[in-house]
């Protein structure tokens, strides 16, 4: 993930250097020749590209003043403005450009796509949904060990049971809302729930649900280093289900720092805490849930990470995430520490239509989890203590199609190295369906 990160960097600054130039022949051609639209046009698209808003708002106003009545200037102008956050000035570029009624199919298919977020954003309380459901296959449905390999107590076993494919339905959830509390700085509350749900078709128990949320609110600091500076503090929340049994509860709180550093590049360091509760019915009416196999034990989790996101150019985007996690469980053998590192590479295409107003999402991704274990666990092995890493690269795509509707689908390979054979797992899943967004 790295050397393409690299590749995609070093390719993105080679192109931008020969978008850079063409835009600045076209600046010279567009100031002496202001009535070839045309070439103001491209203007405007390769100083998009380069993420240099300001020029191409000034560039279409200029070409408004000397003919008022070109509407696609005009709908390009909203557009822009909404990339600036200045959501009211761009609806109204839009509405007007609309009303003109001689925009192509096209072009008002355009305005139909992206008008209706941008009224909502203008709305002091702001609810968003995405629903997307479909159907999964994993090669290792019920993560076996890679070697059928087991150790009991130090003595290795191997498994009578195999490793088995599965598929399942899924259906996931991602609401969103912010309230705004008034006023100049943008203060507001923020809630996010999710809510996902497999049911696999041949091994039923291994299916799962998971509900979980966050509320807090966002308080913006007034300064003058970075563009805008905001703290979070949170509370947060998970009930899951494995099968039919209730699995893991967490509850805690965190807070985070969110640094704007430019309209491409934000920061968000943070720190959580999180209480878990694995499987509590076990503790009244079985085995105690502080002696287990699982990776999750019933503790507390401590979690310091840093998120961020940068825009190299206007269609190619690149998030990370690092994080440190200190888990003290009741069972010593289960405390641990985790090191876990995200990238995520967004690349926005043209889709294949051009009726299909929304560009698709292509993004490669790669995760890398470090997980170290205190003390040996005795039911594994006596003189071992756990330590695993594993690699998780993936390729997902987000097509949609209008407004509303699309498709999404995704492709994973996960691999669990570990210094103990019950933990070496091995996996490939495909899943692929229909996706809403409200």
């Amino acid at each position: 993930m790295g050397g393409l990160c690299a590749l995609v960097a070093l390719c993105a600054s080679a192109s931008a250097q020969d978008v850079r130039a063409e835009r600045d022949r076209l600046a010279s051609h567009i100031q002496a020749r202001p009535e070839d639209y045309e070439a103001t046009y491209r203007f405007v698209i390769l100083a998009t590209e380069l993420r240099d808003y300001e020029a191409a708002i000034g560039a279409l106003e200029r070409v408004l003043m000397f003919n008022p009545n070109l509407t696609r200037a005009r709908k390009e102008l909203g557009f822009l403005y909404a990339r600036l956050g200045a959501w009211e000035v761009a609806a109204g570029h839009l509405r007007a450009a609309k009303a003109a009624g001689d925009l192509d199919a096209v072009q008002s298919a355009q305005i139909d796509a992206q008008l209706p977020d941008i009224e909502k954003r203008m709305q002091s309380s702001r609810l968003s949904v995405r629903i997307h459901t479909g159907l999964r296959a994993q090669s290792n449905a019920n993560y076996f060990p890679a070697g059928n390999l087991f150790q009991i107590g130090g003595i290795g076993l191997a498994s009578a049971g195999p490793r088995k494919g599965d598929m399942n339905a899924f259906q996931l959830v991602l609401a969103a809302h912010d309230w705004e509390f008034g006023g100049q700085r943008g203060d507001q509350l923020e809630t996010r729930v999710t809510a996902y749900a497999t049911e696999q078709f041949s091994l039923p128990q291994y299916s799962v649900a998971l509900f979980a949320a966050t509320i807090g609110p966002r308080f913006f600091v007034p300064q003058t280093l970075v563009s805008n500076l905001s703290v979070r503090p949170y509370l947060t929340g998970a009930v899951s289900m494995l099968g039919s049994n209730n699995y893991l509860n967490a509850g805690g709180a965190g807070a985070s720092v969110r640094a704007d550093l430019g309209p491409d590049f934000w920061l968000e360091p943070g720190a959580e805490w999180r209480g878990l509760w694995v499987d509590p019915v076990r503790g009244v009416f079985g085995p105690s849930p502080y002696r287990t196999l699982s990776t999750l034990a019933t503790g507390d989790v401590v979690t310091g990470y840093l998120s961020g996101s940068y825009r190299l150019l206007d269609s190619v985007r690149l998030d990370g995430r690092v994080a440190y996690s200190r888990a003290t469980a009741g069972y010593a053998a289960q405390s641990s520490d985790q090191v876990d590192v995200q990238a995520m590479l967004r690349l926005e295409v043209e889709p294949p239509h051009p009726m299909i107003a929304r560009r698709w999402t292509i993004a490669p991704y790669a995760r890398f989890t470090s997980l170290a274990f205190d003390t040996a666990n005795l039911l594994v092995n006596p003189f071992v203590a756990r330590h695993d890493s594993a690699w998780n690269y993936g390729l997902m795509l987000d097509a949609p199609i209008t407004e509303t509707f699309g498709f999404a689908g995704n492709l994973e390979f996960m691999r669990n190295d570990s210094n103990l054979p019950n933990f070496k797992t091995q996996n490939v899943s495909v899943s692929f369906g229909p996706t809403a967004k409200f």
